[in-house]
């Protein structure tokens, strides 16, 4: 389809899957709207800041706890649970998720970085991109990679039943930092306890969260970002889409570990 037919489906299955549903989403969080969105997405963004200097920095996985304290990681991969969950709960109220489930591979084959909402590049610069602008071009190709998976989804593992797994093993990932563990370092020569891949995997779900959460948000009316009506309709549906797939992508390494 052209650029123009594209944007124009996206539109469609924005008004049949999210905007029937916003109502409902605005009704939960009247009380505490912008003070609930913007908690999330900064819990993100601290625990993506130490998940990347992990990366960037971290030579080796010992060279993890040697840096960190075993209750910082901890806090990490909470902030990062969090953020996740709630990521997971307001896309699939908000019917992007069903969108996702039933289209996919036909949102993912036509997507391009053009059509995410510029205001994704200031949500990955407070997450400590350098570059904001290629590495939103490098997570739309990492999204559009997985249109085969999208096609083989409701024969498999379904992609909502996917991601509540995950949290799960967030969930005693947190523990496993915490306990005897708090405020010291392993020891040298001590097996670490997760992986640099591992690390890496759970801040594609930060990242990816953080992403989900912000359009969400702009479709919701919660966050005043400067774009226009369109954008805030099919954009969210293009960003969402990206987001929820570099989800997927951290949960591969968080799984290959």
């Amino acid at each position: 389809m052209t650029d123009q037919e594209y944007r124009e489906f996206l539109e469609f299955l924005f008004e049949r899957y999210v905007r029937p549903r916003l109502p409902h989403v605005r009704q939960r969080f009247h009380h505490h709207m912008m003070e609930e969105w913007d908690y999330q997405m900064d819990k993100a963004a601290q625990a993506a800041h130490v998940l990347r200097f992990i990366e960037s920095y971290c030579e080796n996985d010992e060279d993890i706890y040697q840096t960190f304290t075993s209750e910082r990681l901890a806090r990490a991969v909470s902030d990062t649970r969090y953020s996740f969950d709630f990521s997971n709960r307001t896309v699939e109220e908000a019917g992007f998720l069903d969108a996702l489930e039933d289209h996919g591979r036909e949102i993912l084959a036509g997507l391009e970085a053009k059509h995410l909402p510029e205001a994704e590049k200031e949500v990955l610069r407070d997450m400590g991109s350098v570059n904001p602008e290629v590495e939103l071009r490098v997570l739309v190709s990492g999204a559009k990679s997985m249109c085969e998976r999208f096609s083989r989804s409701r024969q498999e593992v379904p992609i909502r039943q996917e991601l509540r797994a995950m949290n799960e093993r967030l969930e005693r990932a947190e523990k496993l930092f915490g306990g005897d563990a708090q405020e010291k370092k392993i020891a040298p020569g001590e097996k670490p306890k997760k992986s640099r891949r591992w690390f890496k995997g759970l801040g594609q779900i930060a990242q990816g969260a953080s992403l989900s959460i912000a359009n969400v948000a702009l479709a919701v009316g919660v966050l005043k970002f400067p774009v226009s009506p369109e954008t805030q309709t099919w954009g969210a549906v293009a960003s969402v889409a990206t987001g929820v797939c570099t989800i997927l992508s951290g949960v591969g390494d968080l799984r290959s570990e």
